[in-house]
């Protein structure tokens, strides 16, 4: 009986399980990554992400998992339930608030005018048009504010201009005004170990966003705050696209400066700015938002007549408002459009948008810098810049230095502006703000700026014959089927 057992049970037996560890040991990561793979998959379908970005990313999940898992784990996240759930506790907190309509009085650009939460009366606005003048306002309101400042940022680098604002902060700090530091942990990498040390030691608060390894991976590494946000005793604020770093910000001017501008806000919109920037601090520092139940309902008096209204968008919102208002001064502007973007890689409805109006007899005008810091997406935005170009778009390329400014005008009516890019990440996986200005006085402003950028720029057609300038076709084809990914 026992060898009948042996040989007809437990030796067969024996051998399965001897071949299944042997294949296991041989393929297990294999296996491992294919049903990684398949759970990828699904969450990419449940985020319905574009057709052009799921099978980019199926593609390199599927046939090479051991590098597309990761890299999907570390850069595939577009939104997260996480976030959403801890920021609805801030939403709830500001509900009775967010039900007002600050917009009250007619407008006579009601086509534009969407009196929701986010828009609000009474605000005073003023441009800060290059690097220099944003440095030292922000120097003279840190210097000159009484309890709090609150400042969010991508880029803190250890250099002459964020060592000097670290210095100002950590001074204040000592002074006893209530300072709150929050930088993206991938735009600070590694550099800025010893300026949170500054701050914490002499009494401020620093939080880092959202790791760049993260522990639970349901939160993304790809899901990064871009936002650009300074507020002095949430009464002031600056705001823009211009990060703590002597590329952007300096005391002096300097020939390889960013061209760039931030604006500097007074007034309602400040609370608006404010509830932004301490949803994303309860979020980094896992702080109960009801901690800042006061700062979430105080709303600065009255300040101007400028009418703004602020646009969040990132992974905790549902949809993406950004984009969404986008398109539609895309497809509502009636005689000129301008874009000012440092980088142009667009969606698909977005990029057909701006054929549609163009070929209409519409007046649009892109501009982009002739060379920028980012050599890919320049590769990557000549699919789009050529048929823009057919389709009768005037597309300038600015030529003294990087441009980084981002600005929309339409019509002299509506001026949107702030920290988000023309494309994919910017709009549909970054923590993004941006302020859309209807007053004409506003606009005039931006559109004062934008015509001097204006007087540096060549036509495309002139940039395009420096064929040093230009990628070749192969290098062109192979970038463009990395975009859904970019």
């Amino acid at each position: 009986m026992w060898t009948w057992f042996n040989d007809k049970l437990w030796g067969p037996l024996i051998s399965w399980f001897g071949g299944a560890f042997a294949f296991f040991a041989t393929n297990g990561t294999t296996v491992l990554g294919f049903i990684l793979a398949l759970l990828i998959i699904r969450r990419v379908l449940i985020e319905k992400r574009s057709p052009s970005n799921f099978f980019a990313w199926f593609f390199v999940v599927v046939f090479i998992p051991l590098i597309g898992v990761p890299l999907y784990f570390m850069f595939g996240g577009r939104k997260s339930r996480k976030i959403a759930r801890i920021k609805k506790a801030i939403a709830e907190v500001t509900h009775a608030l967010s039900k007002q309509s600050p917009c009250k009085q007619p407008c006579a650009h009601d086509i534009w005018v969407d009196a929701g939460s986010g828009t609000s009366t009474g605000n005073h606005f003023e441009l800060l048009p290059d690097g220099e003048c944003t440095f030292h306002r922000l120097c003279q309101e840190i210097e000159q504010s009484e309890h709090t400042i609150h400042m969010a940022t991508y880029i803190l680098s250890r250099d002459p201009t964020g060592d000097a604002i670290v210095a100002l902060l950590a001074k204040r700090a000592a002074q006893g005004v209530t300072i709150r530091l929050l930088l993206d942990s991938l735009g600070s990498w590694n550099q800025t170990r010893t300026a949170r040390h500054k701050i914490r030691r002499a009494g401020g608060y620093v939080a880092m966003f959202m790791p760049v390894l993260p522990i639970q991976t349901q939160i993304s590494s790809n899901l990064r705050n871009h936002r650009k946000i300074a507020i002095f005793d949430n009464d002031r604020a600056i705001t823009g696209g211009q990060n703590l770093d002597t590329r952007f910000l300096g005391a002096v001017p300097t020939a390889t400066r960013f061209t760039d501008f931030s604006i500097i806000t007074q007034g309602p919109v400040v609370a608006q700015l404010n509830r932004t920037f301490l949803a994303d601090w309860a979020f980094a520092t896992n702080e109960p938002p009801v901690k800042y139940r006061d700062l979430l309902h105080y709303i600065p008096a009255a300040a101007g007549d400028s009418t703004i209204e602020v646009i969040t968008s990132g992974p905790d919102v549902a949809n993406d408002p950004l984009w969404e208002q986008i398109i539609h001064i895309i497809q509502e502007f009636k005689q000129c459009l301008t874009i000012i973007t440092p980088y142009f890689i667009p969606d698909e409805v977005l990029f057909q948008s701006l054929i549609v109006k163009a070929r209409s007899g519409r007046s649009i005008r892109l501009i982009l810098p002739r060379r920028s810091n980012q050599s890919i997406t320049d590769i990557a935005r000549y699919h789009y810049l050529r048929q823009l170009d057919q389709a009768g778009v005037e597309i300038l390329l600015y030529t003294p230095r990087m441009l980084h400014a981002k600005m929309i005008l339409a019509d002299g009516k509506v001026g949107l502006i702030g920290s988000a890019n023309i494309d994919m990440r910017s709009l549909f996986v970054n923590f993004e703000i941006a302020l859309l200005h209807y007053s004409a006085r506003d606009i005039a402003q931006l559109q004062q700026w934008a015509d001097n950028i204006v007087k540096h720029s060549i036509p495309y057609a002139e940039a395009i014959a420096d064929q040093q300038l230009m990628p070749s076709k192969f290098t062109e084809n192979l970038v463009h089927l990395l975009v859904p990914l970019l």
